[in-house]
């Protein structure tokens, strides 16, 4: 049985993820005026800082799934 944290902590990551993909898909503007956002279109542009914050939500919907299926790294 997987501890109720796991499951957590996985569907948060997941919900963080599909945030992210959805306003970089979408060009949510609430998105792109955090300064952090801003601070990448200025550095590379509009149209390649959608494509790094989509790949930063999709790496982050995978991570979530891994965590909330219980997946662990053995050292």
């Amino acid at each position: 049985m997987k501890p109720n944290h796991d499951i957590f902590i996985g569907l948060m990551a997941i919900a963080i993820g599909c945030l992210l993909t959805g306003g970089a898909i979408f060009q949510s503007p609430l998105l792109m005026q955090l300064t952090k956002s801003r601070l990448l279109i200025e550095s590379v542009g509009a149209t390649a800082a959608r494509w790094i914050i989509a790949a930063l939500g999709l790496t982050t919907i995978a991570l979530g799934a891994l965590i909330a299926t219980g997946w662990r790294i053995h050292w």
